[in-house]
């Protein structure tokens, strides 16, 4: 069995989730292995040692997260050495990782960071491939103790050779593969609607439901001895789901919605300009992320006030007056009037109301328009999405860049 320990003060405080532990069991869980309890201690010495001492009778494996910064409250090591009774010293192998990275870093490596490299006498270091802080295998009485730091995604990096470890000690030679699939439109129980009783019946194949606001991401892990079978499965599921789930599917290979929008405007060689209200320059932030993204989105307009629509975008006055600005024919001119602007091949809009305050019976918090202006038409669409100010932001920005995906795909917008 597997144990997980999360250690850290700022988890039993409530002030961090404890996402380390959830990461860690689906990824066992995708290898065909699982977590048989999950515990949280602080920073104290002691609590650490308890916890390392208090194992499940049938636990074979502990691995265990935080502690192992250079601050004097990090003393996971301390304990580790004390509890199986090793003395601490400095690993050569753990200081030539960490001046490696320092040196990517482009800066010296602090005193203060050698810490991190006493470590208990007869470990094996593990390599942390994003950060300075090396993890460390521990072997007593035939159980394995794995440390790793307490960064979320220095965790992410380190879990595949645990992982990769545990499966060789227990004998273990599976192949595993997956697929991510990401839904935008539809939320979990509706994707089991869609699924339910159409699935091939492949026992070696899980499928894997992760709602993250504001999308659902499909996880197809399948695991074998035989690649080509395995290959073969993953296919097969992965069509199933598709011809169910159609459009609403944006990415079969885990990219983010402006990833596949970037992705798209470049292959077509086409330009982008973007007119924002209620999202602020977020939609913008967004695409901007994306490496490369200069060869397509060519400005944008943050015209949060009536006079930045008129000014930047020559919305006209009367427009404003007569039907609001946060309306159908607002959202057209906008999308319109920024594509035409800045001579690009599309122009995508947002016009909305973020609350908290602000709305009306007629359109209450949580309304807005969503505009696409592109070669010889433009489309408008109004949505609603109650909730707070922040994810009325988010699913704006994210349903406006999905718009703007399936106009340049050539479909309708439901």
């Amino acid at each position: 069995m597997i144990e997980l320990l999360t250690i850290g003060d700022e988890l039993l405080s409530g002030r961090t989730a404890d996402t380390n532990a959830s990461f860690i069991a689906r990824a066992l869980t995708e290898a065909g292995l699982s977590a048989g309890r999950f515990s949280s201690v602080g920073d104290g010495l002691e609590d650490i040692r308890r916890a390392l001492t208090g194992l499940l009778p049938d636990t074979r494996f502990l691995i265990a997260t935080g502690g192992l910064g250079p601050t004097d409250d990090d003393c996971t090591a301390q304990a580790a050495a004390a509890t199986f009774g090793r003395k601490l010293a400095v690993s050569r192998a753990a200081i030539g990782t960490m001046e490696r990275r320092y040196r990517e870093f482009g800066r010296p490596m602090p005193d203060a960071a050698k810490k991190q490299a006493v470590l208990p006498e007869g470990c094996v270091p593990i390599e942390n491939p994003v950060g300075t802080a090396c993890g460390f295998l521990i072997k007593d009485a035939g159980r394995q103790f794995f440390f790793l730091p307490g960064v979320p995604e220095e965790v992410h990096a380190m879990t595949g050779f645990i992982i990769e470890h545990i499966l060789r000690e227990c004998g273990m030679r599976q192949i595993i593969k997956s697929r991510t699939l990401k839904v935008f439109g539809l939320w979990e129980s509706r994707i089991q609607e869609l699924l339910k009783d159409r699935l091939p019946d492949l026992p070696a194949v899980a499928l894997g439901f992760y709602p993250s606001f504001p999308e659902v991401s499909l996880k197809i892990t399948a695991t074998g001895s035989d690649e080509q079978q395995i290959d073969n499965e993953l296919l097969l599921f992965q069509t199933v789901i598709q011809e169910h789930v159609g459009d609403y599917i944006y990415s079969d290979n885990n990219e983010t919605m402006e990833e596949v929008v970037g992705r798209m405007l470049a292959a077509q060689g086409a330009s982008l300009a973007v007119a924002e209200s209620c999202t602020g320059g977020l939609i913008t932030h967004r695409l901007t992320n994306v490496p490369g993204s200069s060869a397509y989105v060519e400005r944008s307009f943050v015209v949060y006030s009536n006079r930045a629509k008129q000014e930047l975008l020559a919305v006209p006055e009367a427009a404003l007056a007569e039907y609001g600005a946060v309306s159908e024919p607002v959202a057209r001119l906008m999308a319109e009037g920024a594509r035409k602007a800045a001579g690009t091949v599309y122009g995508l809009s947002v016009t909305g109301i973020a609350g908290p305050e602000g709305g009306s019976a007629e359109k209450p918090v949580g309304t807005f328009f969503i505009g696409v202006a592109a070669p010889g038409q433009t489309i408008v669409k109004k949505q609603f999405f109650p909730g707070t100010r922040e994810k009325i932001k988010i699913m704006s920005s994210q349903m406006a860049l999905n718009h703007l995906r399936l106009v340049m795909m050539g479909k309708g917008i439901e």
